[in-house]
């Protein structure tokens, strides 16, 4: 269970602290450094990812008809990256009186469509860029652009957030200059570090609405500055592990990638959290969902239900804060209900 009480501990910290997280970001920066390194010929240097609170509205994953597996099962579904919906807003539940026990957690069936990036880049940059990989992490959209070419080009990672972007370099120098993106005043931010400098451009594209480029000084600046400049209108799909028969009530997907979904009321509060790990056996008392076997853990923090998805080869965690109270009964129909696609990952533990 070691692994399951670090996911809970590593899922109430973040939302508790309001910290967003970016592990599949994370390991797309470690593939960009060592392509960079391998360019260069320089020994490789971890770049420390960047998040960026955010909260934008966003929807949760629509539900796969039940035909597409056997009934109470959790099933490999194709991915048509036209899935993610929302519970209705009328559904959003009401502010607890002081004194009184907040309401139970209510499933409903998904309802709306969900947003998808909005930009794609027309101006190539020399080496040309691989299709985009886009995820959703505590509200903030993500594209991340592969370099096709690892000597001459450089990965591109576009980001679109509500709120400002937020840096953290300590100890690295940088310097900024002024440009001018899409009619609106930007910074061109560079920070100095081996093996390669780290260029991000961001602004303001509209109210409620910060974008930024982030690359490597691969790229001069003029090219990025040219690549933000001639960003089109598009509607590229989020990354989808699940899709959902129900979904909880009132709240909106905040994170979406290929490991995990998490459903909050906001970005960054405490929200309901689906995770697909790399396997690993059941420990005590087990209870059947659909065709599987699971435990089921209440704590003072969450309840956490683990499923074991032997045909799979993955595990899957579904915890609960105990904020939003949940019967036994509506945890395993809650998880009962999820599909994984062929877009997920599991994501290795220790």
């Amino acid at each position: 269970m070691a692994d399951v009480e670090a996911l809970l501990r590593s899922t109430m910290r973040r939302h508790a602290t309001h910290a967003p997280v970016g592990p599949d970001l994370l390991a797309a920066v470690h593939a960009r450094s060592h392509r960079i390194a391998r360019r260069r010929r320089t020994a490789v240097t971890v770049l420390a990812a960047v998040a960026v609170p955010a909260a934008l509205a966003v929807s949760v994953l629509t539900a796969v008809p039940r035909d597409a597996a056997p009934p109470g099962s959790v099933a490999v579904v194709p991915s048509t990256g036209t899935t993610p919906v929302s519970a209705p807003a009328s559904s959003s539940p009401a502010a607890t009186p002081p004194g009184q026990p907040p309401p139970a957690l209510r499933l409903v069936p998904p309802a709306s469509a969900t947003p998808v990036f909005p930009y794609r880049p027309v101006f190539t940059p020399i080496g040309g860029l691989a299709a985009p990989v886009v995820t959703l992490v505590d509200g903030e959209l993500t594209a991340y652009y592969a370099a096709d070419d690892p000597v001459r080009g450089a990965d591109v990672t576009i980001r679109v957030s509500a709120r400002a972007p937020e840096f953290t370099d300590p100890g690295r120098p940088f310097h900024q200059t002024p440009q001018r993106v899409r009619g609106h005043p930007a910074v061109l931010r560079t920070v100095v570090m081996p093996p390669a400098d780290r260029l991000s451009l961001y602004w303001m594209e509209g109210a409620g609405q910060w974008v930024r480029v982030d690359t490597d000084d691969t790229l001069t600046d003029a090219d990025v500055v040219r690549l933000a400049d001639a960003l089109a209108p598009a509607a590229v799909p989020v990354v989808v592990p699940f899709r959902f028969d129900v979904v909880p009530a009132g709240m909106t997907v905040n994170t979406s990638t290929d490991s995990e979904v998490a459903f909050g009321v906001s970005a960054g509060a405490p929200a309901v959290d689906c995770t697909l790990l790399a396997p690993r056996a059941l420990t005590g008392p087990t209870v059947r969902v659909g065709r599987y076997a699971a435990t089921l853990r209440r704590t003072g923090a969450a309840a956490t239900l683990t499923v074991a998805l032997d045909d799979l080869g993955a595990t899957l965690v579904v915890v609960v804060p105990a904020r939003y109270p949940v019967t036994n009964a509506d945890l395993i129909r809650f998880a009962r209900g999820i599909q994984v696609t062929s877009q997920a990952q599991p994501r290795p533990t220790g």
